[in-house]
């Protein structure tokens, strides 16, 4: 659905933004219902959001972006009602308004661009670690249980036994779990993440980042899972890939953008011996479980496509595993120029 200029008027009877002059429809976004409206104060958005979350998960959403606000960090501000209410119920459904920053999508042609999406992702992590995490769900966003769990489902529709490369997914789960056990993983840094880093959630005025949105999935993880993330998101590359690329990922790593992208990072917050160590399984468990959530998604796809898909994972998992010390080896060096030597130990 969409939203309606009933609707809309119904809402903004509530603030004080004046007159309203004109609405068009978001075209980004396909959970929650968002509409650009102008009216004699400005420009903003209006969003009607999904059933799916409660209201104490929105009002602790709101919670976080008033953190984020008050650290001068760029998340589009909220405004409140005549109320002082961020989060308003009309017809037992949940609406907010935010300031709309204008601004363009990600530029791959402009470098700096990627730089810069390194420094704000540690500016927002170094800016949550004062941020409390109770309350918040606590999620192992990419990890082998889940791998598991797919490939057992997918095994139990598979009837006929055709997609064959589920055993080595099944395989490889269990050498992922011995590489990167459960009780290291809640030993690295955890913060209230973002969870969902890529590129329709940033908007750059020029070469900087004039504001991160959508904290819909922010949950208690490793703070590496956000970096992860923004590597497969903005340091991916279709060269060197097979030809025929049918799975959920556009390549494997670009070295040179990833190393550029953990670079700026690291100029703001220096990652740990330990998260460098785990961050290349996190990125082949984020490739795995990416891969065999597609052709659990899609039943009705035929073999051909599924094996394409499930492929192109093996491909990725093969590629990041030969390159595994050599990665670790230059993000290591790239980060250590920004480690303090008088305290190596970073708090979680």
């Amino acid at each position: 659905m969409m939203l309606t200029p009933l609707d809309i008027e119904q809402v903004l009877a509530l603030y004080d933004l004046g007159t309203l002059y004109s609405i068009s429809q978001a075209c980004r976004g396909y959970v929650n219902e968002t509409a650009f409206i102008q009216t004699i104060h400005g420009r903003f958005v209006l969003r009607r959001n999904h059933r799916r979350l409660s209201e104490d998960r929105h009002r602790a959403r709101h919670a976080l972006i008033g953190h984020l606000e008050r650290k001068g960090f760029p998340a589009p501000a909220i405004i409140a009602d005549r109320n002082d209410e961020t989060l308003v119920n009309v017809e037992n459904r949940f609406y907010e308004v935010m300031v709309c920053v204008n601004g363009s999508d990600y530029d791959p042609k402009h470098p700096r661009q990627l730089e810069n999406i390194g420094l704000t992702l540690a500016q927002y992590h170094k800016a949550m670690q004062s941020f409390p995490s109770f309350g918040w769900e606590a999620q192992h966003r990419y990890n082998p249980q889940d791998v598991l769990a797919l490939t057992e489902r997918l095994l139990e529709r598979d009837m006929m036994g055709e997609l064959t490369e589920l055993a080595w997914y099944d395989a490889r789960a269990v050498q992922l779990r011995n590489t990167l056990p459960a009780a290291a993983y809640e030993k690295l840094p955890h913060i209230v993440i973002h969870g969902d880093i890529h590129r329709d959630n940033f908007i750059f005025q020029n070469d900087h980042v004039a504001a991160l949105l959508d904290y819909d999935q922010a949950a208690w993880d490793a703070r590496i899972v956000d970096l992860a993330d923004a590597l497969v998101a903005f340091a991916s590359t279709k060269e060197n890939s097979p030809q025929f690329w049918g799975g959920v990922f556009q390549g494997p790593l670009d070295e040179r953008l990833a190393g550029q992208l953990i670079e700026a990072y690291g100029q703001v917050l220096p990652l740990t011996p330990a998260e460098l160590t785990a961050l290349p399984t996190v990125i082949e468990l984020l490739w795995l479980q990416g891969e065999l959530a597609r052709v659990f998604s899609t039943p009705e796809g035929a073999p051909d496509y599924h094996q394409a898909v499930l492929e192109q994972g093996m491909w990725l998992s093969s590629w990041i595993s030969e390159r595994r010390e050599r990665l670790i080896g230059q993000w290591s060096r790239l980060n250590q120029e920004f480690v303090p030597q008088t305290n190596l130990r970073l708090v979680a």
